[in-house]
C-alpha cells in the first residue's frame, strides 16, 4: 500500500487508469478526492493498493479520536475508512469484491499506530469479507436510491400514485412561475456559470436550515470542495435563477456510467426569495435524465428519507464495522530522551 499526500497537486500514478477501468465515476476523480482530503478538519488518508506495479485498489479515510503525533504518524485513534466525496460509497474500492477483505487487512498492517479501523457503507454482500476478524457491527441509516425500471418519465410519474405523488402540484406550480429559469449541464446548457462561492453559500444555508441535532458537528461545504465541484468535468449542475439572474438554488450530481450520485443541494430561504419544492423538481428531473440516458438510476444518500420515498426511491441496508487492530501491531509510544 502506498500513501499519498493530499496537499500535492500531482495525481498518483495509476489512479485515473484504475478509476476508468473499473468505471468508478467522478466521485473518485482525483481533484474531488484531493479537495475533500485537504479541506477536512481531520488528517486524511489517501492510498493506493498494488498488485506488482499495477494499482489494484483505492483507499480513503480520516483519522479520528484522541491521538498524539510522532512527526506525521498518528499514534492513537481510529482510521475512519470512508469515501471523502460522498456518503454513498465505502472508502475502499477493489477490482474484485472478494479482495475487499484483503484490502482491510492491508490497511491494518500498513497503517501503523491506530487502534482500529471503522468501515462505513458496508452492504450485506460485503459483510462476510470484512468479518474475518473480531469486529463490532452496527446497522446504520439505510441508503436511498432511485431504481430505473421505467420506459419513460410518464411511467415513472404514474408509478408514484393516483395524482403522481408530489410531482403534479410541483410541476404545475413551477410551470406558472414566469420569473424562474431552470438550466442544467445534463441538458447541455448552463448560460451563467456557478461560482464556488455561490455553491458554498447556498449549500451551507441548507446545512444551517436542517441541522437540528446540536451534538452533531455541522457538515459545511468547504471552499476547496466547492471549487472542485464547479471545476471538475463530470460534475453536473442544475441551477434555478430568477429573470434578473439571481441564483435561487443549485444541485450538483457526480456522474457515473450506471449510478450517478446526487451530491450537494443548496437553496435560498423562502423569506429571501427562494421557491418552494425546487428540491423535488430537481430530483425528479434527475430521474428523468437517468431514464432517458439508460442509466440504472442514481444514489441519493442517507438524508431526507421520507421525502425520497415520496419520490419512489428505494432503500438499501448498510452497516458500520469497527475492527480493532491487533495489539502487537500497535507501536509503543516514544520514550522521552
Amino acid at each position: 500500500m502506498r500513501r499519498h499526500d493530499p496537499q500535492r497537486d500531482v495525481e498518483p500514478d495509476g489512479w485515473a487508469d484504475f478509476a476508468d477501468k473499473n468505471r468508478l465515476g467522478v466521485a473518485w476523480a482525483w481533484p474531488l478526492v484531493r479537495a475533500a482530503a485537504a479541506g477536512g478538519r481531520q488528517t486524511a488518508l489517501i492510498a493506493t493498493l498494488h498488485d506488482g506495479p499495477d494499482v489494484a485498489g483505492l483507499v480513503t479515510g480520516r483519522f479520528i479520536g484522541p491521538r498524539v503525533s510522532r512527526g506525521r504518524q498518528p499514534i492513537a485513534g481510529i482510521l475512519d475508512i470512508d469515501s471523502l466525496t460522498t456518503s454513498c460509497f465505502p472508502g475502499i474500492v477493489t477490482e474484485r469484491p472478494e479482495a475487499f477483505g484483503d484490502a482491510v487487512d492491508a490497511v491494518l498492517t500498513e497503517v501503523r499506530g491506530i487502534q482500529g479501523v471503522l468501515l462505513r457503507q458496508i452492504v450485506a454482500e460485503t459483510l462476510p469479507a470484512v468479518l474475518r476478524r473480531p469486529a463490532v457491527v452496527r446497522e446504520g441509516v439505510p441508503m436511498a436510491h432511485f431504481a430505473n425500471r421505467f420506459a419513460d418519465f410518464d411511467a415513472y410519474a404514474h408509478s408514484l400514485g393516483r395524482r403522481r405523488g408530489p410531482l403534479r402540484p410541483v410541476y404545475n406550480r413551477l410551470g406558472r412561475d414566469t420569473d424562474l429559469v431552470v438550466e442544467s449541464t445534463m441538458d447541455g446548457d448552463l448560460s451563467i456559470p456557478v461560482t464556488a462561492a455561490d455553491l458554498r453559500r447556498l449549500v451551507n444555508l441548507v446545512v444551517d436550515r436542517h441541522h437540528t441535532r446540536r451534538w452533531l458537528r455541522k457538515r459545511y461545504l468547504s471552499e476547496a470542495v466547492a471549487a472542485a465541484q464547479v471545476g471538475t468535468p463530470g460534475v453536473h449542475l442544475r441551477t434555478y435563477r430568477d429573470l434578473a439572474g439571481r441564483l435561487l438554488a443549485v444541485h450538483t450530481v457526480l456522474d457515473h456510467p450506471d449510478l450517478p450520485v446526487s451530491s450537494a443541494w443548496g437553496s435560498l430561504d423562502l423569506a429571501d426569495g427562494g421557491r418552494k419544492d425546487l428540491w423535488f423538481h430537481s430530483n425528479a428531473e434527475l430521474s428523468r435524465w437517468c431514464i432517458e440516458t439508460g442509466r440504472r438510476g442514481f444514489l441519493s444518500g442517507q438524508g431526507s428519507l421520507a421525502e425520497k420515498q415520496r419520490l419512489g426511491h428505494e432503500t438499501t441496508r448498510q452497516w458500520q464495522v469497527l475492527i480493532p487492530a491487533s495489539p502487537r501491531r500497535r507501536p509503543a509510544p516514544e520514550q522521552p530522551g
